[in-house]
Formats: C-alpha cells, sequence, structure tokens
C-alpha cells in the first residue's frame, strides 16, 4: 500500500485526500488474526509542513470473531484511527532517534504501518450484544437463548468450609 506524495512537497500545508483498498494478504503473513481473508480499506489525507509528510486516516477491515461471552459466531467491523510522520532522513540524523519514519522522497509505503495498527489494535473483547448473558458455567448453555436448570448458587469447593461457616450464623 503506497502514497503518491512528491506533489505534496510544491504546496505546503495543503491536504491530499487518499483512499485505497486491498485484500488482507499484501499486508504479508497475517493468517493468524481473524481479518486476514477479507479486505483492508484505508482513507485519509497527507500533508507535507515543509519538512516532513504527516499521514493520517482510519483503517478499516472486518473479521469472523467468537463472542467472548457465549461463543457465537460474528463478524466484527474494526475501525482504527492512525497518524504518522516521515520524511527524508538528513545525513546526521540516526534513524533510531528520530521521530519520524524515513521513505525515499517520492512514495510512502504504509503497508508496515498498517499491519501494525491492525495489530496493536486488536480487539480485547468481541461481543454479539452489549449484554451477552454468555454460557453457563456448570452445563455450557447458552443463556441468551433460554435459561437453564442448573442450581444458580454453587459454592467453589476449596471455599466450603467458609460456607458452613455463614451456615452456623443462620443457627
Amino acid at each position: 500500500m503506497k502514497l503518491q506524495v512528491e506533489q505534496a512537497k510544491e504546496h505546503i500545508g495543503k491536504p491530499f485526500p487518499y483512499t485505497c483498498t486491498e485484500p488482507a494478504t499484501v499486508l504479508g503473513d497475517v493468517t493468524a488474526f481473524p481479518w486476514s481473508r477479507h479486505d483492508i480499506t484505508i482513507s485519509g489525507e497527507f500533508r507535507y509542513d515543509g519538512q516532513n509528510y504527516i499521514v493520517e486516516g482510519t483503517v478499516r477491515t472486518e473479521g469472523e470473531y467468537e463472542c467472548t461471552r457465549c461463543l457465537t459466531p460474528l463478524t466484527h467491523v474494526q475501525v482504527t484511527p492512525f497518524k504518522e510522520t516521515f520524511g527524508v532522513l538528513k545525513e546526521w540524523q540516526n534513524a533510531e532517534d528520530a521521530e519520524i519514519i524515513p521513505f525515499d522522497g517520492e512514495t510512502i509505503d504504509v503497508t508496515d504501518l498498517i499491519r501494525e495498527t491492525l495489530i496493536i489494535n486488536k480487539p480485547s473483547q468481541v461481543l454479539c450484544q452489549d449484554d451477552c448473558k454468555g454460557l453457563c458455567v456448570h452445563c455450557g448453555a447458552n443463556l441468551n437463548v433460554s435459561p437453564c436448570s442448573c442450581e444458580s448458587f454453587v459454592v467453589d469447593p476449596r471455599l466450603a468450609v467458609l460456607r458452613t461457616l455463614l451456615d452456623k450464623d443462620d443457627d
């Protein structure tokens, strides 16, 4: 995923919009991620500030996930913003010390930026609905579909001795 940016150097501060849709395979080996079989769309704008190029926008994709609570399969859309500064390193600058990402001066390859943005912002929890009830811890029934007949209050066997103390207080 590359952006042609050389025209921005002639127009300091002017935003140049871009949009691009590619299959996730352009990001390399991403087969371990739920969005690996879907398209990746990036859109936003870049501008030249007189020294560096500022690229900002959003990356959008969708993936096949399971609800974190009830394990129901679902499609989740992920939209994540990003912003990065690119520049041509001067001979006195060290690439590791610079806060800019070096590039050749004509095209900016945002492939690594997009891959890292998606991986870092992977959702930690995906729910089928905000009030998902999950699965019964005893029988595994999906509590969103119907309640189960399991006893609702079961004491952890490791804490059963403490339960006897509560029972004595009731006497």
